[in-house]
């Protein structure tokens, strides 16, 4: 195991102690727990910015998508972090590189924190960590998307080099409701930012 394998641990606003790492072939439960949690909070709190869950995922589901983070890994398709507590994910972060030779030092960032373990720090240090790591292998514009309502996840990618650069309305619909996204990006050439967590600064 590297010392990136075993992770870094920090403690969050609230005290609590945090372990930032990869996943790893033996994390299909906690990431299976995670996946549900959050997709049932997704049902009760209809603003909550996750498109990715559709309802209650199955075991053979999640080992799919844990196969295939692990297989993009090997190939430098994909960084990815989780936040652990206690044995269980709490979060999760990654950068996909978009896969045409015209693209390819492009990729798109996706994270969702459980509720309970958000406006702690983690999110950010999940964000940071990942950006650095995709500098590494040349992913150096990377793109999300984000409900233009959530102005502390805004206020977050902004903080961390990321510039908003259009909206798209109603984006998603949700029981009749309609929801803008915000579009932003960060270039890790340039950022502020990003260029500190480049060089292993935080």
């Amino acid at each position: 195991m590297t010392a990136d394998d075993a992770g870094s641990r920090f403690v969050a606003r609230d005290g609590t102690s945090v372990t930032i790492r990869p996943l790893r072939r033996g994390d299909l439960d906690p990431l299976l727990k995670f996946a549900n949690v959050v997709s049932k909070e997704k049902r009760v709190n209809r603003e909550l910015g996750i498109v990715s869950l559709d309802g209650r995922t199955t075991r053979a589901k999640e080992r799919e998508f844990l196969n295939r983070i692990l297989a993009g890994a090997k190939r430098r398709e994909v960084v990815s972090r989780v936040a652990m507590v206690g044995g269980e994910i709490i979060g999760h972060c990654d950068v996909w590189r978009r896969k045409l030779r015209d693209v390819r030092h492009t990729g798109v960032l996706g994270i969702v924190v459980r509720d309970g373990y958000r406006d702690l720090g983690i999110g950010e240090r999940l964000v940071t960590e990942v950006l650095r790591e995709s500098a590494k292998m040349d992913v150096w514009l990377v793109e999300l998307t984000v409900f233009a309502s959530n102005g502390r996840a805004l206020h977050l990618y902004e903080k961390l080099g990321f510039k908003r650069v259009g909206v798209i309305p109603h984006k998603v619909v949700r029981e009749a409701r309609h929801f803008d996204e915000a579009i932003m990006y960060a270039d890790l050439r340039t950022s502020d930012k990003s260029s500190s967590a480049r060089r292993g600064r935080s």
